[in-house]
């Protein structure tokens, strides 16, 4: 035999194979059928979910508010109002106190601070801004800028600033000084 021959042999015999075989057309019948029970099984969950369900929560809100009605019902209108204003003064106490600044700190800040020839004449505290304008006296012009080189290296203070300064015959120097105190150290007491 020649092989073109057996080559062209096996190759008519499938083709024959492929040729007699059923063919089959249009959707499989099982794919179909598993297609529509699943649509109608989430149709009957959708109609289940919407008639029942439902219907069971709408019962439940009635009942809840009918019993929220009686509880009202139960309780005066004075007691409720005076329940109402006892509440909101108890929150604006919360916000009253969790502003509160406790100028206390101030007193030991400037008794660790404060170099033994410097001493204050006046103070004026702006809670609001957190800042003590001192005006003060100090024995010569080095002890006033040690003194302000001191409340600039304290981490209490976001700033220190000398406003005014004026020298003595007696060689002593007047200044006022103005610091501007951290929040958060005036915030909480000082321990």
């Amino acid at each position: 035999m020649n092989p073109e021959q057996n080559q062209q042999q096996p190759t008519t015999s499938l083709n024959e194979a492929f040729a007699n075989s059923p063919v089959s057309i249009g959707t499989p019948w099982r794919l179909f059928v598993f297609s529509l029970l699943l649509f109608a099984f989430s149709l009957l969950v959708y109609f289940g979910l919407k008639v029942g369900y439902e219907n069971y929560l709408q019962s439940r809100s009635q009942a809840l508010d009918q019993s929220l009605a009686q509880l009202s019902n139960s309780i005066s209108q004075q007691d409720q109002q005076q329940f109402i204003n006892i509440y909101s003064q108890i929150v604006n106490l919360k916000s009253v106190l969790s502003s509160h600044l406790f100028t206390a700190n101030v007193f030991p800040f400037l008794e660790q601070n404060t170099l033994p020839q410097v001493f204050y004449t006046e103070a004026k505290f702006t809670g609001y801004t957190g800042t003590l304008e001192l005006s003060g006296q100090a024995a010569s012009l080095q002890m006033l800028a040690e003194q302000l080189s001191q409340f600039e290296k304290a981490p209490e203070l976001s700033g220190a600033v000398l406003s005014s300064m004026n020298f003595n015959p007696s060689g002593s120097t007047t200044f006022v000084i103005t610091l501007t105190f951290n929040q958060s150290y005036l915030s909480k007491p000082a321990s």
